[in-house]
C-alpha cells in the first residue's frame, strides 16, 4: 500500500542515507539496508536520481537536471521524481536536508 504522506517537496533538499550499502551492475543499482536488513533494486532512472544525491540536493534542482535527458514535461517530471523520493524515504534510504 503506497503511502499518502509526502515528506518531500520540490523545496526539499535530500541526500542519500550514508549507511546504504549499494553496487552498480548493468546499469542498475542494487542496495542493502543493514539497519532494515532489506535488499532494493533500481531501475536505470533511479540509479540516476541515486548518483545525483549523493551530495545534497534540491528536488527542484534535481528536476532540472533530469528533464533534458528524459522525453518528459517538468509537470510529470517532478511529479515522477516526487514519488520515487518520498517512497525512496519511507524506506529511510535518503534523508532530507534541514536548511
Amino acid at each position: 500500500m503506497e503511502s499518502e504522506i509526502n515528506i518531500i517537496g520540490l523545496d526539499s533538499t535530500i541526500v542519500r542515507d550514508n549507511e546504504i550499502i549499494f553496487s552498480e551492475a548493468d546499469g542498475e543499482m542494487v542496495m542493502v539496508s543493514m539497519e532494515r536488513g532489506e535488499y532494493f533494486g533500481l531501475n536505470p532512472i533511479g540509479t540516476r536520481i541515486w548518483g545525483e544525491i549523493k551530495t545534497p540536493k534540491k528536488v527542484s534542482d534535481l528536476c532540472h537536471i533530469l528533464k533534458p535527458d528524459y522525453n518528459v514535461n517538468g509537470e510529470q517530471c517532478e511529479k515522477d521524481v516526487l514519488v520515487f523520493l518520498n517512497q525512496m524515504a519511507e524506506k529511510r534510504l535518503v534523508r532530507i536536508i534541514k536548511p
